[in-house]
């Protein structure tokens, strides 16, 4: 017997009330995992590793592993990156590896992107982790494990300079869907949902020292309620980060990094309960490490490495 696997659903939209993906608060930092026509923009070699322990205290809660890498090419008109996450709730365990990449052409003033992602995905269902009302579910198997893989696909695209940015994409566009237990009565399956983004920002300075980065995301998935995150950093002589962040019926969040050797960056977040669940746990963790690499970046790079060094709003 075959049925619609609801209780990760169900999780999830708890977790994050508008997607099945795992959410960042420090979304500004990774753009390019999330649209990627980002791909490229930071006109370095960008690497990131994010470490997300969501919900403290709450048995089965999100862990997020993140890992990406992105830059340039093509004397700056093409931008490639990789990521990859592991993402664990309750039961369910997903490993996702993507591929992106960029076009970038330049127009007085901006630069227009286009980007594409492929991802595969190893989605791992745990039975043995699920605790039912009814010992003897017949529809729950308590001594399975199972797994599925999958191919699905990004497209976004990009209108940005130094001073703001706008994007669109959407993620998961192939319908498709993981099966697990298909030799067992217990058969199940998750079906992937198209995300829909959008995201904005402008950067500002009227103290040289000073650039007030303000991010903006919205994600859509249809019959869920749409999310909305707002993320305000202020960086300080490019060393010091400071700022917090809200996201609609969830959560707020205080941050703060430090730039070590002009090239790592470590930012760390902790995010406040405001839904019903606050109750049951005790607020989430961030870790997030940036490195940062100007080789090669003279032969392409924004407009040129000295223009790119010279930008009034650059930020790690």
């Amino acid at each position: 017997m075959r049925k619609i696997l609801f209780f990760s659903l169900i999780f999830f939209a708890a977790a994050l009330p508008a997607q099945q993906l795992p959410e960042f608060t420090q979304f500004p930092s990774i753009l390019w995992q999330i649209n990627p026509a980002y791909t490229g923009t930071k006109s370095t070699i960008d690497a990131r590793l994010d470490y997300r322990k969501q919900w403290m205290g709450y048995d089965g809660a999100p862990v997020t592993q993140f890992a990406g890498v992105n830059s340039r090419l093509w004397k700056g008109r093409l931008g490639v990156g990789g990521t990859l996450y592991k993402d664990e709730t309750g039961p369910s365990r997903r490993f996702i590896y993507s591929f992106q990449a960029a076009y970038h052409l330049k127009l007085p003033d901006v630069e227009f992107c286009a980007g594409f992602s492929m991802n595969f995905d190893k989605y791992t269902l745990d039975e043995t982790k699920m605790t039912t009302h009814w010992t003897n579910d017949p529809l729950v198997n308590n001594t399975l494990i199972d797994f599925d893989k999958n191919k699905n696909a990004t497209g976004g695209v990009l209108l940005y300079n130094d001073r703001f940015h706008f994007g669109l994409a959407i993620t998961n566009f192939i319908d498709t869907h993981a099966d697990f237990f298909t030799t067992d009565t217990t058969g199940s399956r998750v079906n992937y949902k198209a995300h829909y983004y959008f995201t904005c920002g402008y950067n500002f300075n009227k103290n040289p020292d000073y650039v007030w980065e303000n991010n903006i995301m919205g994600t859509y998935v249809a019959g869920l309620p749409m999310t909305l995150d707002y993320n305000l950093r202020v960086h300080y002589k490019e060393k010091i980060l400071a700022g917090f962040a809200w996201r609609l019926r969830d959560a707020l969040s205080l941050q703060a990094g430090y730039v070590l050797f002009e090239s790592v960056q470590v930012i760390y977040s902790y995010d406040f309960g405001i839904s019903p669940l606050r109750k049951a746990h005790s607020g989430t963790h961030e870790l997030m490490i940036g490195y940062r690499w100007n080789f090669g970046q003279h032969k392409g790079g924004y407009r040129n490495f000295d223009d790119f060094q010279k930008q009034k709003y650059h930020i790690f």
